[in-house]
C-alpha cells in the first residue's frame, strides 16, 4: 500500500512503506476502503508483520508467488506441476493423499470435468425419464404394442406344424373367447388402453390361419376373400362386441383319411356353433367398421375348416336354419341325412381327391 510521510511535498514524499525513514513522524496510507489514515510513530502498518508471526502457508504462498514472477516454480518446496500448495495445505484430503505412500495417479474428479458431467448428466435424465413415467403417450403406446406383438407363442413351431383342424379350430376359438372391452379406456395422454390387448388377441387369434386364408359360403361366395380382409373384419368383432362376445361349439364332425400309411396334409373339421352378443360390419360396407356397425345378436353357423401344414387354410360357411346344432333331438344320423350337412360332407370328399374317410362324431350338448 503506498504510504506517504506527513508534511512532505507532494511529489517528493509518495514511496513504498519499507523505503520510508524511522524518523519518528506520522505516515499515511489507505486501508482496503481506500480510506485515508494515520500510522503514528512506533505503531506498525496493519498489513507490516514479522515473519515469525506468518503462518507456513503464508509463507509458502508468499514464495510461490516470488518463484512465480520470477519463472521458478520448480524450486519451490521440490515441486514442479505448479500446484497450488499453500492453497490446499489446510485440506484434509489434501494432507491424506500426501501422505500415502501408494504413489498412484489418479484421473482429475468427474465433477469437473465438465463435458463429462453434461453427458453423464444427460443419460441420466433420459433413464430416470424412462423409469418415472416420463415417456411421451405416443412412445409408451408404441412399446406396449411392441410387447403385444413380441409376446412368446404358447406351442413351439414343431407342435403348430403338426396340429389338426379340431386342434386348429380350439385354438381360434379360445382366441375368440378371450374377454375384451368394447368401452375406451383412455390413459392421460389420450391413448386406448384396449390396444396392447387387442393386437394380441388378434395376433393370437390369426396365427391360427394361413396367409392366404379366404372365407367363403357353401355354395363358393366369397365372404372374406384375402387375409387382409378377413384381419379387419375380426378386428372389428373383438373391439366391438365387448366382453359378453361368445363362441361355443355344440356337435362336431372330424374327418381323416381311413387306414392311411401315411396322414394327409390336410384335415376338417365341421363344427356346429353358437355366437352370442356378435357385432360385426354392416354388410356391403367397411370391414374395418368405420361405416357402421350391426347391433348385438346371436348367430347359429355351420362352419368348414381347411388344415393344411398347421393353420386353418380354407373357411366354409352356412346358417344353420334348421338349429341341427341346438336341437338336444337331433342325432347324428338325424343331422347326416340333412341337405346342408350333405353338402358339407361332399365338399370335403371333393377337397381329398375322393379317398376313404374316417367320421369321428361329438355332441357337446349331450350328456
Amino acid at each position: 500500500v503506498p504510504v506517504m510521510d506527513a508534511g512532505r511535498g507532494r511529489g517528493r514524499g509518495k514511496r513504498p512503506l519499507e523505503d520510508a525513514p524511522s524518523d519518528g513522524k506520522a505516515r499515511f496510507y489507505r486501508n482496503e476502503h481506500g480510506e485515508l489514515c494515520v500510522l503514528k510513530p512506533g505503531e506498525k502498518h496493519p498489513d507490516e508483520r514479522d515473519d515469525v508471526e506468518k503462518s507456513e502457508e503464508e509463507l509458502q504462498y508468499e514464495a510461490y508467488l516470488s518463484g512465480k514472477s520470477r519463472g521458478a516454480i520448480t524450486k519451490i518446496g521440490g515441486y514442479s506441476d505448479g500446484i497450488d500448495r499453500a492453497a490446499v495445505a489446510d485440506s484434509a484430503s489434501a494432507r491424506e493423499a500426501e501422505s500415502s505412500s501408494s504413489g498412484k495417479k489418479y484421473a482429475p474428479a468427474r465433477a469437473y470435468n465438465h463435458a463429462s458431467r453434461q453427458k453423464h448428466t444427460h443419460k441420466k435424465r433420459e433413464t430416470s425419464s424412462e423409469e418415472s413415467g416420463g415417456v411421451s403417450g405416443a412412445r409408451r403406446l408404441d412399446l406396449a404394442m411392441d410387447r403385444a406383438r413380441q409376446a412368446s407363442d404358447d406351442e413351439s413351431d414343431d407342435q403348430v406344424l403338426t396340429q389338426n383342424a379340431v386342434q386348429l379350430a380350439n385354438r381360434a376359438m379360445d382366441m375368440y373367447n378371450l374377454p375384451i372391452s368394447n368401452l375406451p379406456q383412455r390413459d392421460v395422454h389420450g391413448n386406448d388402453l384396449r390396444l396392447p390387448q387387442l393386437e394380441r388377441k388378434l395376433r393370437k387369434f390369426i396365427e391360427c390361419f394361413s396367409e392366404d386364408i379366404s372365407v367363403r359360403t357353401i355354395e363358393g361366395q366369397p365372404v372374406l376373400r384375402d387375409h387382409d380382409a378377413f384381419r379387419k373384419r375380426y378386428l372389428t368383432v373383438f373391439r366391438e362386441s365387448g366382453t359378453s362376445l361368445r363362441g361355443e361349439v355344440r356337435k362336431r364332425f372330424y374327418l381323416e383319411e381311413a387306414d392311411a400309411e401315411e396322414p394327409l396334409r390336410s384335415s376338417w373339421v365341421i363344427d356346429f356353433e353358437a355366437h352370442a352378443s356378435l357385432v360385426s360390419p354392416r354388410p356391403g360396407l367397411a370391414l374395418d367398421g368405420s361405416m357402421g356397425v350391426l347391433p348385438p345378436r346371436s348367430q347359429e353357423l355351420i362352419v368348414l375348416y381347411e388344415a393344411t401344414d398347421g393353420e386353418i387354410a380354407n373357411m366354409w360357411i352356412s346358417r344353420d336354419l334348421a338349429n341341427l346344432g341346438g336341437d338336444l333331438q337331433a342325432s347324428q344320423e338325424h343331422i347326416e341325412a340333412s341337405d346342408v350337412f350333405r353338402s358339407f360332407r361332399a365338399k370335403v370328399e371333393a377337397l381329398s381327391g375322393g379317398v376313404p374317410l374316417a367320421t369321428h362324431y361329438n355332441d357337446y350338448l349331450g350328456p
